[in-house]
């Protein structure tokens, strides 16, 4: 199992899923106010979170759920249709949280800057998801291949 490299594309994918907990989405800069939007909420610089912004997606759940179901899919290799089938659908997952993520960090730009003019800076969780989806469609052509390679060898028998 291990000596296959979309076993590694899919446990650096759910890696890199578990890894948004740890780093911000975003930060934003108001005046002498600084707020970092976390996948769990939007946080205040002294650690306090914010709870009149309520987050429409839970994204450190949804998240976490992915990051799981893509290191489970690297033991479907006895199985390789179900296998592409299963990180096809954790990609097309990933594409609707990175729309979500987008959509939820305009929106809360739009709330902050209520108060003032707000500058925003991007972290690394906000880039990891993108990360995520090159690695599943980089694991998915590797099943592809060894799929095509199977079938190859079974026309020759």
């Amino acid at each position: 199992m291990w000596q296959r490299k979309q076993t590694v594309f899919l446990v650096l994918a759910g890696l890199l899923c578990f890894a948004t907990w740890l780093f911000p989405v975003a930060t934003y800069e108001r005046a002498q106010d600084s707020f970092t939007f976390r996948t769990s909420g939007l946080w205040t610089a002294t650690g306090t979170e914010l709870t009149d912004v309520a987050m429409k997606v839970p994204f450190h759940i949804i998240l976490s759920l992915l990051g799981a179901a893509l290191l489970f899919s690297g033991f479907l290799y006895g199985n390789r249709p179900r296998q592409i089938r299963f990180v096809r659908g954790t990609y097309v997952l990933m594409l609707g949280v990175i729309a979500f993520l987008f959509v939820t960090d305009n929106s809360l730009r739009a709330y902050l800057q209520q108060g003032g003019t707000v500058i925003s800076h991007y972290g690394a969780s906000f880039y990891f998801p993108l990360a995520v989806i090159v690695l599943a469609v980089l694991a998915e052509r590797s099943i592809r291949a060894d799929e095509a390679l199977v079938k190859s060898v079974d026309r020759l028998r």
